[in-house]
């Protein structure tokens, strides 16, 4: 009698088992279709004057070509490198003292082989570039301590 109820306990312990084994069974699936992306469309750099004070000052009548400082901001969220920079007309920040005719950019002000980095969603240190104002001979006394703005565009690229 004993091992008649081994023998139908191990058949029954059996039986849940593989029933057990087909409760767990699970399907499978599969499929196609199309995924997208979307490329970053690149924002402007902004540049802006640095306020200066007076140990800044490199301006002096018919003296060498003076220094211009900016700083740029990246709104990218990668980093950058300006390679050019290209000189506007620059003026007088006070023309009714120091006349717009008296300032102008240097024939040999720099123009390419810049390697500014700017970083992602980031802001230059300022910068700093060498000759490139010239205030005339004929600038007055009223000329002194006068700022000089010069609009400058930029160009560079994308960084690794």
């Amino acid at each position: 009698m004993k091992a008649r109820k081994f023998v139908v306990g191990g058949v029954a312990a059996a039986a849940a088992l593989i029933g057990g084994g087909v409760a767990w069974a699970t399907w499978t699936a599969s499929g196609s279709g199309t995924g997208s992306a979307l490329a970053y469309t690149a924002q402007t750099v902004t540049l802006n004057a640095v306020a200066l004070n007076s140990s800044s000052a490199s301006l002096f009548p018919g003296g060498p070509a003076g220094n211009v400082y900016f700083t740029v901001t990246n709104p990218n969220p990668y980093p950058i490198k300006i390679t050019n920079i290209a000189w506007g007309t620059p003026t007088s920040a006070n023309p009714s003292a120091c006349a717009n005719s008296v300032i102008s950019v240097d024939a040999g002000a720099p123009t390419s082989g810049f390697n500014i980095t700017v970083a992602a969603n980031g802001t230059s240190a300022a910068v700093q570039v060498n000759s490139v104002l010239d205030l005339s001979s004929s600038a007055t006394d009223a000329c002194q301590g006068n700022a000089f703005n010069v609009p400058l565009t930029v160009t560079g690229q994308q960084l690794p």
